[in-house]
């Protein structure tokens, strides 16, 4: 009887025995067991850093605010938004007719869509007449309009003329940088040595050589004048 040959393009599995495959299967399990251990470390790592990394995280947002104040604080400029504001501003300008005005404050508000309007606080205006004469006008508050060139002031304000000795006291006032005229329509004491004068409105120009005060309706101008 023949004995039949086998088929040389049939695959070749070679025979495993159990102890073989055991050996395989011990194994496998080892590197899966590994593989576990590995990542329950890794997970403990992160259970470990991912609580001081967001402590560090924390620290240093408080360090970087309280560093950025105290460097706000150094700067003059600190924007707040869409605002501008200045610490001790100073604008310089020069009236219609050429006579310089030095504007100052203890802090300026400047909206950021608003070049040419500056809020301040404690505002204080200087300007020359002829000679050494100036004039000196203090408010709690102004509005500086450089596009039209008016001031406004409101709040305690004190006027002191430089063309005589008189002062001035009134709520509200508005400075013409143009020509440098003063006006209001709120009640104004003046005294001097002139005397004391009371108005319900009035307008002040030439560096304080004109005063007009008027009167609304009964009310009426009075004057004490002094008679040397």
């Amino acid at each position: 009887m023949a004995t039949p040959l086998t088929d040389i393009t049939a695959r070749f599995e070679p025979a495993v025995d159990a102890e073989t495959e055991a050996a395989q299967r011990r194994t496998h399990l080892a590197q899966q067991v590994a593989a576990v251990r590995r990542r329950s470390r890794r997970i403990k790592t992160l259970r470990t850093v991912l609580p001081a990394l967001i402590i560090g995280i924390a620290l240093l947002n408080v360090g970087w605010i309280a560093v950025t104040g105290i460097l706000g604080s150094l700067n003059p400029f600190v924007p707040q938004g869409r605002e501008i504001r200045a610490i001790n501003p100073r604008y310089s300008g020069l009236s219609g007719s050429g006579s310089p005005f030095t504007i100052s404050g203890l802090e300026a508000i400047q909206q950021g869509n608003d070049l040419t309007r500056v809020n301040l606080k404690g505002p204080a205006i200087d300007f020359k007449g002829e000679g050494d004469k100036s004039t000196h006008i203090s408010s709690a508050n102004g509005v500086y309009d450089a596009n039209r060139g008016l001031f406004h002031l409101t709040g305690n304000v004190v006027m002191r003329s430089g063309g005589s000795d008189m002062t001035f006291r009134t709520e509200a006032a508005v400075i013409n940088l143009k020509d440098l005229t003063i006006s209001g329509d709120k009640r104004i004491e003046g005294t001097g040595s002139m005397g004391h004068i009371v108005g319900e409105s009035f307008m002040i120009s030439k560096n304080g050589a004109d005063v007009v005060f008027r009167g609304r309706g009964d009310s009426k101008v009075w004057t004490t004048l002094n008679r040397k």
